[in-house]
């Protein structure tokens, strides 16, 4: 068939390959799943297939009973995007890699990242551009580089743990995580939220808070001191600075640290 990328050698091992385990770990899989259609054309049943399968949780949404995935679509999507669109072509015997675990999915591609994983969603840098464009044209992906703002934007409107960005010298890994309240959150969780909350309130403009961070947590206001502990040691640890050095502690701003 044309649209059966094993057809053609130089790209057969690029079409993207989903699994999902059983459990946290790899040691037992529940399917395999390798694409053979090409990207433009067989993306939106990826997505489908991929959606299907992911962990849920059944939610009640205007009066009906729904099962609802752990995971934003438009997250997912845009990261999938992302992904084929930004790997390393010249890599041989590796391609795109989904893996969907019960906590969490990752979406893995050849080719370390272009720009510090802390500037992932200011800077914009592709590596194959005429795939952007093409996959653009289809309303595949955003060209102009917004699809990780869209990513970030959705899992806080999801109060979702902040996903991680993992770029080593070979691969580029983005990893979402499974809804999770803020007790549950390990340290590190909550300073990585707080650090890409910090980056989108300064993309538009505005600032961070300890009332806007609250928020991103679905926080009472009587959890202030919490936040602030955050907060506090966001700055010690050089990932936030205050957006005026001379502000005092009450209504308090804070950019990133690379703004400041």
């Amino acid at each position: 068939m044309p649209c059966d990328v094993t057809a053609f050698p130089s790209i057969a091992g690029k079409a993207v390959r989903i699994v999902k385990y059983t459990g946290r770990d790899k040691s037992r899989s529940d399917f395999e799943q390798e694409g053979k259609k090409g990207y433009a054309v067989g993306f939106t049943g990826m997505m489908r297939f991929l959606m299907e399968r992911l962990p849920k949780d059944e939610r009640y949404i205007d009066g009906v009973r729904r099962m609802v995935p752990h995971f934003p679509e438009t997250a997912i999507r845009e990261v999938i995007a992302n992904a084929l669109i930004h790997q390393d072509f010249m890599a041989t015997g590796v391609g795109p890699v989904v893996e969907i675990h019960d906590n969490r999915i990752e979406v893995s591609n050849p080719g370390n990242s272009l720009i510090s994983t802390d500037r992932i969603l200011d800077e914009r840098r592709s590596r194959n551009e005429k795939l952007a464009a093409t996959m653009r044209s289809f309303d595949l992906c955003e060209e102009r580089g917004g699809g990780l703002d869209k990513t970030l934007i959705e899992i806080e409107a999801e109060h979702l743990p902040a996903p991680d960005f993992i770029s080593s010298e070979n691969s580029m890994r983005v990893v979402l995580f499974a809804p999770k309240s803020f007790n549950q959150m390990s340290k590190a969780e909550k300073m990585r939220a707080c650090f890409f909350h910090c980056i989108l309130r300064w993309l538009t403009h505005d600032y961070m808070s300890n009332a806007t961070l609250r928020e991103r947590f679905s926080l009472p206001a009587e959890e202030y001191q919490a936040v602030s502990a955050i907060i506090a040691e966001s700055i010690k640890l050089g990932r936030i600075a205050p957006a005026d050095p001379d502000q005092g502690r009450r209504n308090a701003r804070y950019v990133p640290y690379w703004a400041a």
